[in-house]
């Protein structure tokens, strides 16, 4: 299966005023695919198996999402940099670049060593922008009470000291504020994750000297988590609707009405779901993943 995907990868390219062009991939797989991501692990996990198994032996550290890897090592830059030379001339598929250092960028965080331990916080890109949802976009609101939230619970899972969490918390404020969020609002639900952190709606324990103690409550994997009810596909009835400012308080009231039509009905006993779609954004629009049927006949 994995190479009939792979030898018959095809994509559209049409320039404007031109016909569709047909295009076969013939070596990789398309970026962003998720047989693609798969394959990789496969791959990768082929090659790296020694010398995880070194790097547990040695007690150093080896982590890897996807092409990404962090770890820790005590040998001198120059026979990192000719066991990497050897691992590329090894195999043509593979090349790895690399930084090393007392502080390292990896995926969203800067790692510096600070023996006996690592101090880590919020790493961002130089050309990265203070952009969020809008609070004037289209959508409903319990995505905008999420995300002040989720960004504060982000920042403190990530700061391993409290002087840097202080200031990626006003980062936070300061991103949000740009992107119209009113000043209340921000408090409010930031100030929900602290209650929810520390059982007290202010910083002050977060930030205080107890602060990695809390922190290390919001990496526990059942952390807030809910149990949610399990949806019968068979039995209850799921209703979607697009989403509009028009329609949001709309939930409540649909099932008042729901109740007022089909009380002492069979339909009375049957959970109803109500959710709304998020409205289409101008790339989803603007992009098309699909060729049309026309470009399709073009294949020999």
């Amino acid at each position: 299966m994995f190479m009939h995907i792979l030898e018959n990868s095809y994509f559209v390219l049409q320039l404007p005023g031109l016909k569709p062009k047909f295009y076969r991939q013939i070596k990789g797989g398309a970026m962003g695919s998720a047989f693609t991501q798969v394959l990789a692990d496969i791959y990768v996990r082929k090659w790296e198996n020694e010398f995880v198994q070194q790097q547990q032996q040695q007690g150093e550290l080896y982590l890897r999402f996807r092409d990404d890897v962090f770890l820790t090592t005590r040998l001198p830059q120059e026979q990192i940099k000719f066991f990497l030379s050897e691992i590329n001339k090894k195999d043509p598929n593979l090349t790895i670049t690399w930084e090393g250092g007392k502080t390292v960028d990896y995926l969203d965080v800067t790692t510096t060593i600070e023996i006996p331990n690592f101090r880590t916080k919020v790493f961002r890109k130089l050309a990265a922008q203070p952009y969020v949802l809008p609070f004037h976009s289209s959508h409903p609101i319990h995505i905008k009470r999420n995300i002040p939230y989720a960004a504060a619970l982000r920042a403190t899972r990530i700061c391993s000291h409290s002087e840097d969490l202080r200031s990626e918390l006003e980062k936070i404020r300061i991103t949000l504020l740009l992107n119209k969020y009113p000043p209340r609002f921000i408090d409010k639900h930031i100030g929900r994750f602290f209650q929810d952190a520390t059982e007290q709606r202010t910083s002050d324990l977060l930030l205080g000297e107890r602060h990695q103690a809390y922190r290390e409550r919001t990496l526990e994997p059942e952390w807030k988590k809910k149990e949610k009810r399990k949806i019968e596909f068979g039995k209850d009835i799921l209703l979607h609707f697009t989403y509009t400012p028009s329609l949001a308080h709309f939930g409540s009231r649909f099932h008042q009405i729901w109740q007022e039509i089909f009380e002492d009905t069979p339909l009375d006993d049957i959970p109803v779901m109500y959710a709304n779609r998020v409205s289409d954004s101008l790339r989803h629009l603007s992009v098309k993943k699909r060729p049309s049927k026309e470009a399709i006949k073009l294949l020999p």
